[in-house]
């Protein structure tokens, strides 16, 4: 059986041989695989069958364009991120390539140095190495994983030592700290580190793709399915299978699941071959999967293959040590993607910071940073920079933030604080809960899990 290699994959579409031929040589240099198209109709029949790191086409070419490329790797299940190159770099043509989901864009004529940026941008690439060779790793801060609280502490310890087991890992926690972090921090801690590391979205898809999705499908095994194609469990064979939002999927997936998870093997989808894999799964979820087991939502003997070892990445509001680590870590990340020199917090601002509930967790925090870097006239972060609704946010909350008893515990404290700052928010946008989940850094389904966790009306 074929294996999957951390190689990086290029998709390259431009109508211009030469265009084509620079790119492909540049990055080739680099060490990525490189795939070429000369138009957009071969893009996209490639796009369907094929996953892709990083995808760079231009715009105007005959048959279809750029857009319909961009289309196409959108509503792939791989959703592979897309840079558009153009000669015709109209404010329009930018404002509609980045709504239907580009992560970039580049007018010709550009340095191959420019487009080299902003591919190690999307790919994390670059500053990472930097980082590594500015500040060496240590066992408080691992490989992206930052943080000297005693929690964060526990759990680099804790991943240490699971690392090397060929179990299974239930990674638990809010939306927005960092729980695919943990997964390949637990991978890059096992044997298994230089071997494939797969992570799937499984609430981002319905359940007949995410079925597809994980054990492949065989010829004509429905409308569309065109030829054989390998599901996430086969491209993570040796290696490790990330399953983020576990809790999401649908029962009958479930069953099939527990049958990898127990004897290693499936079929794909209209198939009756065997496929036997080795590969570690780990799952993560923002749900309480007891209280899903008692819903009838979850099935119990999935859930205990599942947590062999349970991690717990706590919200960012209970480790507050680890936020001055964090805010270090993102001006340097900001500053060298942005090319600025952005190096510090106003004492005031800090002190706001440390109060701060961070709904959205450490995911909100990156948010800020990245808009106060952006907006910074100079190398300090002042309150002016900050979005003003966290000021608001804070001074509503602050009157019942400590309303219960001496007695109440952690978790209890987080809770009711999680439930005060939601129900703010929702009170903030007329209960609008798209716009709600938008400003506290949650997506909609979590949004409305909490809601009924906590009971708001």
């Amino acid at each position: 059986m074929a294996t999957v290699t951390s190689r990086r994959h290029m998709l390259v579409v431009d109508d211009e041989p030469g265009m084509r031929q620079m790119l492909e040589g540049t990055f080739k240099d680099r060490g990525f695989a490189v795939t070429t198209a000369s138009n957009g109709s071969k893009a996209i029949e490639v796009i369907k069958e094929q996953r892709f790191d990083v995808i760079i086409t231009d715009l105007k070419m005959p048959e279809r364009d750029g857009l319909a490329v961009l289309r196409s790797a959108r509503a792939s299940a791989f959703d592979s991120p897309v840079i558009i190159i153009t000669a015709y770099g109209t404010i329009d043509t930018a404002v509609e390539a980045m709504r239907l989901g580009a992560r970039d864009f580049i007018a010709k004529p550009f340095k191959l140095a420019e487009i080299e940026l902003k591919v190690d941008k999307i790919l994390g690439e670059r500053p990472v190495r930097e980082y590594e060779q500015r500040t060496p790793l240590t066992p408080t801060t691992g490989r992206q994983i930052v943080g000297y609280s005693k929690e964060t502490k526990q759990l680099l310890k804790m991943i240490q030592k699971i690392g090397p087991s060929r179990s299974s890992v239930l990674i638990t926690g809010p939306s927005g700290t960092g729980k695919e972090l943990v997964a390949r921090a637990i991978h890059d801690a096992s044997p298994r580190k230089d071997l494939p590391f797969v992570a799937l979205n499984c609430a981002a898809l319905a359940p007949g793709v995410l079925e597809s999705e994980l054990f492949g499908h065989e010829k004509g095994a429905f409308t569309g399915a065109l030829s054989q194609r390998q599901g996430r469990f086969e491209r993570a064979h040796t290696g490790t299978l990330f399953l983020d939002e576990v809790g999401e999927i649908d029962p009958n997936i479930q069953t099939k699941l527990l049958r990898v998870l127990q004897e290693g093997e499936f079929e794909r989808v209209g198939g009756n071959q065997t496929v036997r894999v080795d590969t570690r799964i780990i799952a993560a979820t923002n749900r309480d999967l007891r209280e899903a087991i008692q819903l009838g939502t979850f099935r119990e003997d999935f859930y205990y293959r599942l947590n062999v070892f349970s991690l717990r990445v706590e919200p960012l509001r209970a480790r507050p040590d680890d936020i001055p680590a964090l805010i270090d870590h993102f001006l340097k990340k900001f500053s060298f993607e942005l090319g600025k020199e952005v190096s510090a917090v106003e004492d005031d601002v800090m002190s706001f910071f440390m109060r701060y509930p961070w709904p959205g967790n450490v995911r909100e925090l990156e948010n800020v940073l990245e808009r106060a870097v952006v907006l910074a006239e100079g190398a300090t972060i002042t309150r002016e920079v900050i979005p003003p609704d966290m000021f608001f946010m804070q001074e509503e909350l602050e009157p019942d933030a400590n309303a219960l008893p001496e007695t109440a515990s952690l978790v209890e404290r987080t809770d009711h604080l999680e439930s005060e700052m939601i129900a703010a928010a929702l009170n903030r946008f007329h209960w609008n809960k798209t716009k709600a989940a938008d400003h506290l850094g949650l997506k909609r389904t979590t949004l409305q899990y909490k809601i009924k966790k906590y009971g708001l009306k």
